[in-house]
Order: structure tokens, then C-alpha cells, then sequence
């Protein structure tokens, strides 16, 4: 077993055992030889079976983006996509009937393999559910909703992707607004694994009844401060106040770089701390969330924990930032203005922790400890392994938020909860820097970072899910779909 996946198989038995679902485990020192882990990322993963019935896919390949697909013994489909090609739908359905695999583009392969609790590596190729997904419409930028009539106050976000779906103007009517908000009719039904929501329409277009609809979250990097569907960062400054203690590489292991790799990498380091500056205001507001909803004081003091945890990372990452730059760099101010504004109902809340943080920050832990792992500065890897500590610890929190709120949820949050897993895992902008150059200063390249995301999404996120979902089927079984 390479180090990547038994790191990897840790994480997941780590974070059940935060559920209660199963026992601790002792994550494989730094030391253990990386084997494939930093090699060609071809995203293979050796697991140990989980608790739960499952059907699951052979591994993800990172060149042409297979898709994963995971069914829970409750009749819940999660599934997840990787894309190194474009834009590819993903879903995750609550559902009692038969669920086929998700809808992709020609580029991508959707396989399935049912089994008992196994996985088997001889994958079946299917059919999509009902059409092509790209057949239903046309894609959309975010930014093309302000120029669309009819959904000029729709705010979009870069999390999601968008399309218009057009169908002729029902018999017997003069227009779309005698058919709205159903002028798509049983399409939902027909295509249940296209799992969207409607943005504006209905419009008419050229004689036909139009809607844009959103699916397939894709932002997956850490917790970010979203506010109406956007990323906010700071801007970067030079100030010192931000800076940890020296705790980074060693000067002449920085020295030894070229000006231009020295600049690059101080430019990665410098947008990592900025996220993580922000991260500390995305912390605030979910704990005020968790206090409007009268969530116990163990997760709110886990919540206020981690905030003062993002402020020690921000100022880690901006002390690299500066090592690498040979000059102070820290935030400018961060913009706040409507950022408790937005649904603030315990299903939207909770669909954003699956989304930032079961999802989001599991990926973080997995590739900070993959980067330490073949970090190759001392100094510079256990700071990463510290970090990586504690967004494994902050994934934990929003796996116990989610539990903590099925218990009280009922079936809708259930459903909430399985499709805010369908997730779309894009291609990181290409390398500017040699592979192995990265992974020595502690970054994974682009390829390996895909890869490893589809891994641990198999490995860890979705047997997670599978487990909490199906021991809350125990716990509650008259609160199921029938």
C-alpha cells in the first residue's frame, strides 16, 4: 500500500471514529517511503471495507476523469466527477427507486461496479440515465446570467455551472408564463440523475420556453468565505504583523532556487495564506449560523477553535510566502459588507458545511499530508503536517455538524445532505514550475492534486457519507423514503 493511501484510509477511519462509527487510528509517520503517492498520480486506491453495503467504482483516472459513483445500502446515490477536460455534471440523489450513474460529456467515462461490500476493478461501462447532458442545453458562464433578460438579479456563483434549457412552448398556450414555474414538465422526473435547480425563466426564446438551471458545485479547495456565490480573499499588502515565527525552509534550501521559481512560489504561498485569512471569516459566520440554530456548545466551541486556527495558518503561510519573496507580505482589508446575507435555513447551512467542509476541507487534510510527505525540508514539512492536522480536525467538526443535524432533519435534510456531495473536482490551472521542483517545496502539481482529490473522494468522503447516512437509517428508520 503506497503512503498516499494508507494516509488516506487513516483519514477516513480518523473522521468515522469522530462520528462514534468505528475506532481510532495512527497515521503513518512522515518518514514512510511515498512510493506512488508522488509518482505519476494515477489516483489508485487500496481501502479497507467500510460498514456499509456499497457500490463503487474502479479507480478514477486522472487523464480522462472517470467518474465515481457510490450507493448506500438506504437507497442513497452519492457520486462525484473528476474533470481534467472541462466542464462534466455530477449528482447525488436521495432516491427509492433503481439509480442509474451520472450523465457526462463524451470525454469522460462513468463506470459502476455493484458489489457486496466489495470493490471489484472490472468495471462495467453504462449508458447514461436519460441523455446526454450537454444534449439538455447550453452552457453558461457565470458572468453570461447578467446579460441574459429576465435574470438580470440572479446572483450566480463561480462554484457553480450553468445552462439553458429550452422546450417548445406547450400546446394551447400564448406564452411561458402560462406554463411557469413547470414549463421543463417531467424532465426532473425523466432525468432524476441530473440533479439542478432552477436560476430565472421561464424566457422566451425564438418560440420556446427557457430556464437557466445551476448544478454541479465545484469549489472543493478548503472552507472559503463565500458571499452571494463568490470567493472573497483580501488583497495582499506588505506588512510583517502577519507573520508566524520563522518556522519555514531553511534559507540556503530557498536560496538555491532560481529568481523566477523563487517568484512563483511566493505567489502560490501568498494566495494559499490569503485563503486562509479568509477562511477565518467564513469561521465566524458558521458559528453564528450554528448559534441561530441552537447548536449544542461542543460545536461551537470547536467552531470558535477553529477560527483561531485559521489565523495561525494564514500567519504560517504568509511567513513562507515572505521566505520565498525575500519580503514582508501579509492582508489587506477584507471585505465583509453582506456577508450574513443569503438563506440562512438549516438546510442551506448545512448543504454549505457538506460542500466546505465533509468535502472541501477531508481534500485539504489529504493533500497537505501528501505534501508534507514529499516535502523535502524538514522545517517546511512539519508545518505543513500542522496544518494538515488541523483541517483533518476542522472536517471532523463538519462531519459532526452534519450528524448533528440528521438527527434533527428528518428525510428532507437527508436528501439536502446527498446532493451538496455532488461535486465537480476541475483541473487546477497547469504547473508553471517543474513537477518535481513543486513537490520538493512542498506542492503537489496539478495531475497529482486531481488525482488525489478523485482518491480520497473515493476512499474518504463517500464511505463517510455512506456510513453516516446508513447509521442514521438505523437510528431513525420511520424518518426514510419508504
Amino acid at each position: 500500500m503506497s503512503a498516499a493511501s494508507s494516509s488516506l484510509t487513516c483519514l477516513r477511519v480518523a473522521l468515522l471514529h469522530a462520528l462514534g462509527l468505528t475506532a481510532a487510528c495512527t497515521r503513518p509517520p512522515l518518514g514512510d517511503d511515498p512510493g506512488t503517492a508522488s509518482g505519476t498520480g494515477t489516483g489508485t486506491t487500496t481501502s479497507a471495507a467500510t460498514t456499509a453495503p456499497a457500490t463503487t467504482s474502479g479507480p478514477a483516472d486522472p487523464t480522462t476523469g472517470a467518474a465515481t459513483t457510490t450507493t448506500t445500502g438506504a437507497g442513497t446515490t452519492l457520486a462525484t466527477t473528476v474533470d481534467s477536460t472541462g466542464p462534466v455534471a455530477t449528482t447525488a440523489v436521495d432516491s427509492t427507486g433503481p439509480v442509474e450513474p451520472a450523465t457526462t460529456t463524451s470525454t469522460t467515462t462513468t463506470t459502476t461496479t455493484t458489489t457486496s461490500g466489495t470493490t471489484d476493478d472490472t468495471s462495467s461501462t453504462t449508458g447514461p440515465a436519460c441523455v446526454n447532458l450537454m444534449d439538455l442545453g447550453d452552457e453558461l458562464m457565470p458572468g453570461d446570467l447578467l446579460e441574459i433578460p429576465g435574470c438580470e438579479d440572479y446572483n450566480p456563483s463561480d462554484c457553480y455551472d450553468y445552462m439553458r434549457i429550452c422546450v417548445p412552448l406547450p400546446d394551447g398556450l400564448q406564452s411561458c408564463d402560462q406554463c411557469a414555474p413547470d414549463c421543463l414538465g417531467p424532465l426532473p422526473e425523466l432525468c432524476p440523475d441530473f440533479g439542478f435547480q432552477l436560476a430565472c425563466g421561464p424566457l422566451a426564446v425564438e418560440g420556446e420556453c427557457c430556464h437557466v438551471v445551476e448544478y454541479s458545485w465545484n469549489c472543493t479547495d478548503g472552507r472559503p468565505f463565500l458571499v452571494e456565490g463568490t470567493a472573497r480573499t483580501a488583497a495582499p499588502a506588505r506588512r510583517r504583523d502577519w507573520l508566524a515565527d520563522p518556522s519555514g525552509p531553511a534559507p540556503a534550501f530557498v536560496a538555491a532556487l532560481a529568481p523566477a521559481a523563487r517568484a512563483e512560489l511566493a505567489a502560490l504561498w501568498t494566495a494559499d495564506a490569503l485563503a486562509e485569512h479568509a477562511s477565518v471569516a467564513s469561521f465566524a459566520r458558521f458559528t453564528l449560523q450554528l448559534l441561530a440554530h441552537g447548536a449544542p456548545p461542543g460545536l461551537v466551541q470547536e467552531a470558535c477553535a477553529a477560527q483561531l486556527d485559521e489565523v495561525l495558518h494564514a500567519r504560517l503561510t504568509f511567513a513562507l510566502a515572505a521566505d520565498y519573496a525575500g519580503a514582508p507580505v501579509g492582508p489587506g482589508p477584507l471585505a465583509t459588507d453582506d456577508a450574513l446575507g443569503g438563506p440562512g435555513d438549516l438546510a442551506a447551512v448545512i448543504a454549505a458545511v457538506v460542500r466546505e467542509g465533509c468535502v472541501g476541507e477531508t481534500l485539504a487534510a489529504a493533500e497537505l499530508d501528501l505534501a508534507a510527505r514529499t516535502c523535502e525540508d524538514p522545517a517546511l514539512a512539519a508545518t505543513l503536517r500542522r496544518i494538515a492536522d488541523d483541517e483533518q480536525r476542522h472536517a471532523a467538526l463538519a462531519w459532526r455538524t452534519v450528524q448533528w443535524a440528521l438527527g434533527r432533519g428528518g428525510p428532507a435534510l437527508r436528501r439536502v445532505v446527498a446532493e451538496a456531495l455532488a461535486v465537480r473536482i476541475a483541473a487546477p490551472p497547469p504547473d508553471r514550475l517543474d513537477p518535481a521542483l513543486l513537490r520538493r517545496h512542498g506542492r503537489l502539481p496539478a495531475g497529482e492534486r486531481v488525482a488525489l482529490a478523485a482518491q480520497c473522494m473515493r476512499s474518504v468522503v463517500l464511505p463517510c457519507a455512506r456510513a453516516l447516512l446508513d447509521d442514521l437509517a438505523v437510528a431513525r428508520p420511520t424518518e426514510l423514503p419508504v
